[in-house]
């Protein structure tokens, strides 16, 4: 006979596994694989989603600011005439300036401290104000408004 172990024995043990654990594990195996799933569309879903963000960002970001300058043109055309007519300052002379004034303060960057529609808003309604007092039909057609 021989001292030496059984390997019979000794292999046993190393895979001995709980009757519990396969059990769990075939009952839980749609939840593993739903949830791997998951994961990975996660993933996939965020690098993909980041191209689409960026591209409707830029668009968005280039329609704000041709909105903006066709307001800053109005303006500018119109301190022209302004400087042409006699008389004292009028209400719509300041409400020029000032429109003026913030549409160059306007964030030019992405500044998560700024609102930039709440801005955009207000803007807008100091410019159809600006119309109305200096009695003009300046209305801005977004691209997707255009009609022929």
């Amino acid at each position: 006979m021989t001292n030496e172990p059984s390997t019979s024995h000794q292999s046993a043990n190393e895979d001995d596994v709980d009757i519990n654990d396969v059990f769990d594990n075939l009952l839980l195996a749609e939840e593993h694989l739903a949830e791997a799933g998951y994961q990975r569309g996660l993933a996939q879903g965020v690098r993909e989603g980041n191209v689409d963000a960026y591209h409707f960002g830029y668009h968005r970001g280039a329609e704000v600011g041709a909105e903006l300058g066709f307001y800053y043109g109005v303006i500018c055309g119109q301190e022209k005439n302004a400087e042409a007519r006699e008389g004292g300052p009028s209400k719509g002379e300041s409400l020029l300036k000032e429109l003026k004034r913030e549409i160059e303060e306007f964030p030019k960057f992405n500044d998560l401290e700024a609102d930039i529609v709440e801005g955009l808003v207000k803007l807008r309604a100091k410019y159809k104000k600006l119309c109305a007092l200096l009695k003009i039909s300046a209305k801005y057609a977004r691209p997707n408004e255009l009609s022929f």
